[in-house]
């Protein structure tokens, strides 16, 4: 059973800390007077956030301008900018652990590298020429982490990416029910440049003289109907800069050039080549004319100009066709960066707010009509099988970009010129599977259970937690609804934790014979804890006889763990318990793997570094266990004291002379001496 432990020395309770202290407390290292402005500067980029951001550029000039900070200047230096700060310090941003998801995105990035194969879109001479090599992504969240990787920088042209765009600006222009007079939502079935249209039902509230129109806004007769639509009054020219100050907009330029993002560029010779070569879309134009539905002037026949001459005419065309091809095939031949595509679609995971200008660009209702469309049609003839295996709203274009949108968390744009059969970028469409088989992105992947693949929304310490703690705590005390719940939700019940400490140990320790049968009975089966120790061994020690019978009929190890306490040290200090089980254990789990980060964002959010677990294990315990000096020191300076003792009567330092870990005894011996 537990037993009572007796405080020996006063820590400084981080209930007594301000925000502002806890924050700057975090980033202490030997001194709690100053903190390094370097060492706040280095962990505000490694979560992700730009000196160039435009919410940034004042507080990074001020760290570039001091080497040390009190907490007055701290306090100071952080309040213009301290809602970003906080978050970041706190690993509260929208990817928590930025740095390792970084880490991992980068890995991905080279297992897909090797792809080569897939052909260059041939079909408009520009894209025939441009390096098929080229590779790069970048991913960027609604909180305006920066990720980006290879060519993410290299202009692009955007091609059939740019839709969605438009279908969001002729909703803001026009509204949803103008807009899908002209267009409608459904999906095609068809090739995107295919000459048929939608025929809608008479009872859809559709006059019978505007009933055919494009299937949706992502093929090419519905992208040229959704040109035509926008700012139709305007001259050619104007109607293009209108449409590039929008997209500017969604990737965070400012009018006044604060923001120090530029205007996406228009490659004037690509549009010339997407007129030349645009058969199929002409006569989409005409198509659509015909319906009466692309807007257009009630023009009629001009006077003959050639009265005089029987055999001759002036061959007339229809300017509103004009208007609206010309302004679609410029719109196509927009060049962007992949970091500049990525944003755009982290202003659409935003809810159409700009993550960097933090600027409302689309409405909430434009991004939810726009999300579903992209999802059902967005990937050419591809899209059915990408959303059922990735499920993820995306668009591609011919010129080698694809775009995905993760609602609530972040944009991501992959760049490379290879395309598949259907015109998607081969690389774009293998990074995004590696992506969704990595984390949890998937819209429906919250019907599952999965504790193999990770959620980038929470730091790894807290992922490895939530696998594992909630039915070890709740087989501790006894709750066996907890554990029939997480049963019925296929969770892994013989899953360990640091310790490899499991519900049928901690059952046994505290003497809980219903939850031991329970588990038995639904084959979770006994395994060794780091010393050695099956749950029998538990039971053992807490002489609880009904356990140890149900353990004997089964046939598993019954060696006793081996445990080691330095018996001339008698002296005890309290560990603390809290009511946030889990950040307990994400604690532990951090401690464990040497990720003082992950250390500083728990203390940062006020969590005691002496916070102690159902075993009355500590940080310093797992620390000292695994070896990891630079965590051991952390703890130490921010006060966890070194006689709290775990159900086992070990000290941290019995546990470092335990696994041999020279470096780690000799310091804790030192600090041992210094205190007596």
């Amino acid at each position: 059973m537990r037993k009572k432990n007796i405080t020996h020395n006063k820590i400084h309770s981080s209930a007594t800390r301000s925000r502002e202290e806890n924050l700057f407390y975090s980033l202490c290292d030997d001194s709690f007077s100053h903190i390094s402005a370097n060492s706040l500067k280095e962990t505000l980029m490694s979560s992700g956030l730009q000196p160039d951001d435009y919410r940034l550029k004042e507080l990074f000039h001020e760290l570039n301008n001091h080497d040390q900070l009190s907490i007055q200047m701290f306090t100071k230096i952080i309040q213009k900018s301290e809602l970003f700060v906080e978050k970041a310090l706190r690993g509260e941003l929208a990817i928590p652990d930025f740095k390792d998801f970084s880490t991992r995105v980068d890995q991905i990035y080279d297992d897909v590298k090797s792809k080569i194969n897939g052909e260059l879109a041939s079909y408009i001479p520009p894209l025939a020429e441009v390096d098929p090599d080229q590779f790069g992504i970048a991913i960027i969240t609604k909180d305006g982490q920066v990720y980006k990787k290879g060519q993410a920088d290299v202009d692009f042209s955007i091609q059939s990416m740019c839709k969605p765009f438009n279908y969001c600006i002729a909703i803001e222009q026009l509204g949803i029910e103008e807009v899908h007079r002209h267009v409608g939502q459904e999906p095609s079935g068809r090739f995107f440049d295919d000459l048929s249209l939608l025929k809608q039902e008479k009872d859809a509230g559709i006059d019978d003289n505007s009933s055919n129109v494009p299937f949706n806004p992502m093929i090419n007769a519905g992208a040229i109907m959704t040109a035509g639509l926008i700012k139709d009054q305007l001259r050619d020219n104007e109607r293009l800069n209108f449409v590039r100050e929008q997209f500017g907009k969604l990737i965070g330029w400012k009018q006044d050039g604060s923001s120090n993002i530029d205007l996406p560029r228009f490659n004037k010779e690509m549009a010339r080549q997407e007129n030349f070569k645009g058969y199929n879309n002409l006569a989409l134009g005409y198509l659509l004319m015909a319906t009466g539905n692309l807007p257009h002037k009630k023009s009629i026949c001009p006077d003959d100009i050639y009265p005089e001459k029987p055999d001759e005419f002036e061959f007339y065309i229809e300017n509103a066709v004009i208007k609206a091809l010309k302004l679609y095939f410029s719109i196509c031949s927009i060049e962007m960066k992949a970091t500049d595509v990525a944003m755009a679609a982290a202003t659409l995971a935003n809810g159409g707010v700009c993550p960097v200008t933090q600027e409302r660009v689309l409405s909430q209702e434009t991004v939810r009509k726009c999300l579903p469309v992209i999802q059902m049609c967005g990937m050419y003839n591809g899209s059915g099988k990408f959303f059922q295996e990735i499920g993820l709203p995306a668009k591609s274009g011919v010129g080698g970009g694809v775009f995905l949108v993760v609602p609530q968390l972040m944009g991501i744009c992959i760049f490379s010129p290879r395309l598949d059969p259907h015109g998607n970028s081969v690389r774009g469409i293998a990074m995004a599977q590696k992506l969704t088989s990595k984390y949890l992105l998937h819209l429906f992947d919250g019907l599952m259970t999965s504790t193999e693949r990770l959620d980038p929304r929470v730091p790894i310490s807290r992922w490895r937690a939530s696998s594992c703690s909630e039915s070890i705590w709740a087989s501790s005390i006894g709750d066996i609804r907890t554990l029939q719940r997480l049963l019925s939700e296929q969770r892994d019940l013989e899953a360990g934790d640091y310790d490899g400490r499991t519900p049928l140990h901690l059952a046994a320790a505290e003497g809980h014979t219903e939850i031991v049968k329970f588990l038995l009975d639904n084959d979770v089966k006994p395994r060794p804890d780091r010393w050695g120790g099956y749950p029998i061994a538990d039971a053992i020690v807490g002489k609880h006889q009904d356990i140890i019978n149900l353990l004997k009929e089964i046939k598993t190890g019954l060696s006793l763990p081996v445990h080691i306490t330095h018996k001339d040290d008698q002296k005890v200090d309290n560990s603390v318990k809290i009511e946030d089980e889990l950040s307990v254990i994400e604690l532990l789990w951090a401690a464990s793997e040497n990720n003082i980060r992950g250390i500083r964002q728990l203390v940062a959010r006020g969590v005691p570094v002496h916070a102690s677990d159902y075993d009355d294990r500590t940080a310093l315990h797992l620390a000292a266990a695994e070896g990891h000096i630079e965590t051991v020191k952390y703890l130490i300076t921010h006060g966890h004291p070194l006689h709290v003792r775990d159900r086992w009567n070990a000290t941290p330092l019995d546990e470092a002379r335990r696994e041999k870990r020279s470096k780690v005894s000799a310091y804790l011996s030192s600090v041992h001496k210094k205190s007596n």
